[in-house]
Formats: structure tokens, C-alpha cells, sequence
């Protein structure tokens, strides 16, 4: 099975530097965003038995003036986040690239190119009320 295999473990190829293949195929920067990319998202947040998170886009928090425009900051890396109805009880800080835009992004945010590499917040546990979404 050397070299035939993928997923959460490598290709088992011996080979190091590319082992933090996500889903998507793109290679995660480091471990913890590849861990987060394995995540499989919730449908609802009705079911208990599910995590309740999805993976998504994020808007940097502060605002960013590019070439003297006020520029959105938004993450080409998915980052894990509750469900709407649902409030992070767990969080972890995780660093992830960003690209700045002065107006709303017209293509895939994911397929854009780094613009800086900021820390955000990751929800790793969630708290749902009975009226989720």
C-alpha cells in the first residue's frame, strides 16, 4: 500500500514535506489547520449527535488600509466555526492566511492569494439552544 493511500495519515510514501494533504487536495500550512480541514461539518444543529461546526470563510477583524483604501480582510483557509443558533463553549487560536480586498470578493475567496497571515479564533466545541437554525 506504500504510495496508494491518502487521507488523515499521508500517502504513506516516506515522503514529509507535503504530508498535510487536505480534502480539497490543497496542502495545509501547518498542523492545525490540517486537523481542522478533516473536520466533517454538521447539517444541523438539531442532531446532538453531530459537532455542530462548518468550515467557512472568516472576516479579519479589523479593518486594513491597502494602497489607501479601506480594505475586508477575508481567510483562504477554512476555519471551523459554530453553527448559527449555536454559541463556541471550547475556542483555540489558529493562524491563517487572509486576502484583502477593497470591496466584496467576486471570485472564491479560497482560490485567492495571501495577503498577510493573521490569528483568529477556531471553535472547537459548541452550545446550541433549542431554537437553532
Amino acid at each position: 500500500m506504500k504510495g496508494k493511500t491518502c487521507g488523515l495519515c499521508g500517502k504513506a510514501d516516506g515522503e514529509i514535506r507535503q504530508e498535510y494533504h487536505t480534502p480539497n487536495g490543497r496542502v495545509a500550512k501547518n498542523s492545525v489547520s490540517f486537523a481542522h480541514s478533516w473536520i466533517l461539518p454538521a447539517e444541523s444543529c438539531r442532531d446532538a449527535s453531530e459537532c455542530r461546526l462548518k468550515l467557512e470563510s472568516v472576516q479579519l477583524e479589523k479593518q486594513l488600509t491597502i494602497h489607501g483604501e479601506d480594505s475586508t480582510c477575508f481567510s483562504v483557509e477554512p476555519v471551523p466555526r459554530c453553527l448559527p443558533g449555536c454559541l463556541p463553549v471550547k475556542t483555540t487560536p489558529v493562524t491563517v492566511g487572509f486576502s484583502c480586498l477593497a470591496s466584496d470578493p467576486q471570485t472564491s475567496v479560497y482560490d485567492r492569494s495571501v495577503d498577510l497571515r493573521q490569528t483568529t479564533q477556531a471553535h472547537l466545541a459548541c452550545s446550541c439552544n433549542a431554537k437553532c437554525s
